[in-house]
């Protein structure tokens, strides 16, 4: 986040970053140039954390390739940020009070769940945050659940007693009508909700969702149609230990029940996924995420064929 670039050389790698999604289409560098200078174009996003570890903004945060502060300076506004921003008690309240009756529109990212059967495990200024997500989400001009526990439930659901829904059926809950992203992942990649934005900044509209508001681009397929192996499930190889060569599938590879790009573009810069490391894809983008039984046990004999 410190690296110390010119204005030009920051923009060429953002659109260098583009490139490597695929966003390169819908965006030219001379648009990222004009946009940079519109001030007026940038739009708004207030970031609010549910119950999640905040394993999103931390992978956000450390986008490979691309300096994060330029994301968050030159093409949005951000308002408002639990781990960025200084401001908190009746700031925090007189910030979104300001903003709310603006009427100007908004970006709300929401990522991990909320507890609609014990508000009270996540309060912001003495309100439960079931009050914060109804109020702000009412006046958003769109909402992007971030991550799986925002979209699906993921780890944040697993205790039933807290009661945690994603965002979208909050929204559905409270008859809130906004246009919604959902960016599944564990944590979510950082590049989607770049290209979410970047879209909505350059087109005006939201990228092409599926049924799940789930943009297309990332997660039209499943991870099994272009997995590495791939030839190895047709022609039947199957790996019988994490480690070997061939189809993991038998050891409990969620790659053909899950739609994410992992093959296209992976963690940490793309250097890699639970299948280029060896190990069978968890599904941590899709419904069923987490399983009762879903990591190997230490004892599991499939594990390691040789071990350490």
């Amino acid at each position: 986040m410190g690296e110390n670039i010119t204005r030009r050389e920051a923009l060429r790698k953002i659109y260098e970053a583009l490139v490597v999604i695929g966003a390169s289409a819908f965006i030219s560098f001379e648009d990222l140039l004009a946009a940079d200078n519109t001030v007026a174009e940038k739009p708004m996003v207030v970031w609010l954390h549910g119950t999640s570890c905040s394993g999103c903004s931390t992978a956000f945060l450390n986008i490979e390739d691309v300096p994060v502060v330029d994301l968050i300076t030159k093409f949005v506004s951000l308002v408002f940020h639990p781990d960025l921003s200084s401001a908190t008690g009746h700031q925090f309240i007189e910030i979104l009070d300001q903003l709310t009756q603006s009427g100007k529109g908004y970006i709300l990212v929401f990522e991990g769940g909320i507890p609609v059967k014990m508000p009270h495990t996540c309060m912001i200024a003495d309100k439960p945050l079931t009050y914060w997500v109804e109020r702000l989400a009412a006046k958003a001009t769109a909402c992007i659940g971030a991550g799986t526990c925002a979209t699906l439930g993921g780890i944040a659901s697993m205790d039933p007693v807290t009661g945690n829904i994603p965002l979208d059926r909050f929204l559905e809950q409270r008859n809130i009508s906004k246009p919604i992203v959902n960016i599944p992942s564990c944590p979510m990649k950082p590049e989607h909700i770049t290209y979410t934005i970047l879209h909505l900044l350059k087109k005006g509209s939201l990228p092409e969702l599926d049924k799940h508001f789930r943009p297309k681009k990332f997660f039209a397929r499943t991870i099994h149609e272009r997995c590495l192996y791939y030839a190895d499930y047709q022609e039947g190889h199957f790996a019988e230990f994490v480690g070997d060569s061939g189809c993991l599938f038998r050891l409990g590879c969620q790659g053909p029940v899950t739609r994410n790009d992992c093959i296209i573009m992976g963690y940490n810069g793309n250097t890699n996924t639970c299948i280029k490391a060896g190990h069978p894809c968890i599904g941590c983008a899709g419904e069923k995420f987490p399983r009762q039984i879903m990591f190997h046990r230490f004892d599991d004999p499939r594990v390691i064929k040789n071990k350490f």
